[in-house]
């Protein structure tokens, strides 16, 4: 009744702020153990595994102002009142969509990753979660994501650049270790991406094209890491990366490098799978 009147703003004058504490007791009391979905002080009352409820909520974390009424969809009330914290509020399993996995990576980790990158993250996700029968904790859904995307180091490699602006175009001539040997190519294009994709067709033959890019820092300060995402059309195939440097041209080059790295990796791997002739 006291939580009731509360989430209407009437103060019943009570001090709920330690609900865990006033559990312990009940259950001692009485022997009783308390419901994980009991209402407002259950374990799990404010956690949301479902993929579109994580998503709502997390959207709606984002807008919640610090001293305005509280609004954010299946949290009648704000966890902190009753000691809660945010840690536990979306937990990913095997249900949990992109939402979840993007709120547990920002939450713990400061990464923005963009919608396009969410979807294939939560897809890797998904499998381990399921392969392991329960939920995955952030430091997993972290290690998938660098285990999945962030290749800036083989078969491809960053050893350096140089980049000039004429004003009207970026002239970029790169470093890169390739089969195990240092390589210089260079290209020009409106932005480094743009030389990056020129300097690549005169040196591999391919063309490619970038369908989406972004980078953020992972904190505020001159000497902040950045980080970059990419998402890359190649032979009519999509292939996204990302890499973290402090300097944010390293990081958008390496992320492409990471794309570039994938698609070879993947190339590898379907020239491995036998192939069957019919004979008859």
């Amino acid at each position: 009744m006291a939580m009731n009147l509360y989430s209407q703003g009437i103060d019943p004058e009570l001090d709920l702020s330690n609900p865990d504490e006033m559990m312990r007791v009940v259950t001692e009391c009485t022997k009783i153990p308390v419901n994980p979905r009991h209402p407002w002080v259950g374990e799990l009352v404010y956690t949301a595994f479902s993929g579109s409820h994580q998503d709502a909520i997390r959207k709606c974390l984002k807008q919640q102002q610090k001293n305005a009424p509280w609004q954010v969809a299946y949290l009648p009330i704000d966890p902190e009142d009753l000691g809660r914290d945010y840690q536990a509020v979306i937990r990913v399993n095997s249900q949990s969509g992109k939402g979840g996995v993007a709120f547990v990576l920002e939450r713990d980790y400061g990464l923005c990753l963009p919608r396009w990158m969410q979807v294939e993250l939560a897809q890797q996700v998904q499998k381990e979660s399921e392969a392991r029968g329960g939920v995955v904790n952030g430091e997993t859904i972290y290690q998938i994501f660098i285990e999945h995307f962030v290749k800036d180091s083989a078969p491809l490699a960053l050893r350096g650049y140089q980049l000039e602006n004429n004003g009207t175009c970026d002239t970029l001539e790169l470093r890169i270790m390739a089969d195990g040997k240092e390589r210089l190519v260079s290209g020009a294009g409106e932005g480094v991406i743009s030389a990056f994709a020129d300097a690549w067709q005169l040196y591999s033959g391919q063309s490619l094209s970038v369908v989406d890019y972004s980078e953020h820092a992972m904190e505020e300060g001159t000497d902040a890491e950045a980080i970059a995402y990419v998402q890359l059309e190649v032979a009519g195939q999509r292939f996204a990366g990302a890499a973290f440097d402090h300097d944010t041209v390293s990081a958008s080059l390496k992320a492409v490098i990471s794309a570039l790295n994938r698609l070879a990796l993947a190339e590898s791997r379907l020239s491995e799978i036998p192939v069957r002739v019919a004979v008859g």
